[in-house]
């Protein structure tokens, strides 16, 4: 089981683990960048979304009330509504600040793309499943995601296992492969670029 599947457990919130992943949230680092507009998009209810912001908040050391909410809603919960057209506008030259600003790092690392790909997980190989059943029946990518995430919370400890023994063999040859890759000049040149990158955040202070 993965960061963000056990992650997801935690927090009673597996049924959307599918629609994160198919949505590019498949990992920690990238759910950490989750905005509420997102949230919305995929379909995560009140309840659970606030479980999500929650851990997002504790992560960044910051109040659980302040986390993925926008300046707009800030502004409502401080008790001195403004409307949208009263709040200052940005301007050009802090539009194009901006915009530099963020040319001049990234957030996080470029991933390895020469590396082996991660395996799946069991959850994972369950819902490329049930998604191959279902793709014939007219629902939308809410109630797949949905219908996967009840589905695998039904199944009993024999259910899962053909789906768990495959993810571990997968995991198995992942890691002979990982091991085999450590061995070659693009792992290398990866390591080398990580530091570049950490030195550089640690340069602008962004660490």
């Amino acid at each position: 089981m993965n960061q963000l599947e056990t992650i997801f457990e935690e927090l009673g919130i597996s049924q959307y683990l599918d629609a994160f992943i198919d949505q590019g949230f498949d990992s920690w680092d990238t759910i950490l960048d989750i905005t509420e507009s997102d949230l919305d998009a995929l379909g995560v209810k009140l309840g659970h979304r606030r479980k999500l912001q929650r851990r997002i908040a504790n992560h960044r050391g910051l109040a659980p009330m302040l986390s993925l909410v926008s300046p707009t809603r800030s502004i409502e919960e401080g008790g001195s509504h403004v409307p949208p057209n009263k709040l200052t506008q940005p301007t050009a030259e802090s539009k194009e600040a901006t915009t530099v600003a963020k040319r001049k790092y990234r957030r996080h690392p470029k991933p390895d793309d020469k590396a082996p790909e991660r395996p799946p997980s069991a959850y994972v190989l369950f819902s490329n499943k049930m998604r191959e059943d279902l793709k014939d029946q007219n629902l939308s990518f809410t109630e797949i995601a949905k219908l996967v995430g009840e589905n695998w919370q039904n199944l009993n400890r024999a259910e899962k296992a053909p789906y768990e023994t495959q993810a571990q063999e997968a995991k198995e040859k992942y890691n002979r492969d990982m091991a085999a890759y450590k061995q070659t000049d693009d792992y290398k040149n990866y390591c080398d670029y990580l530091q570049e990158f950490r030195n550089r955040q640690a340069a602008q202070g962004i660490l």
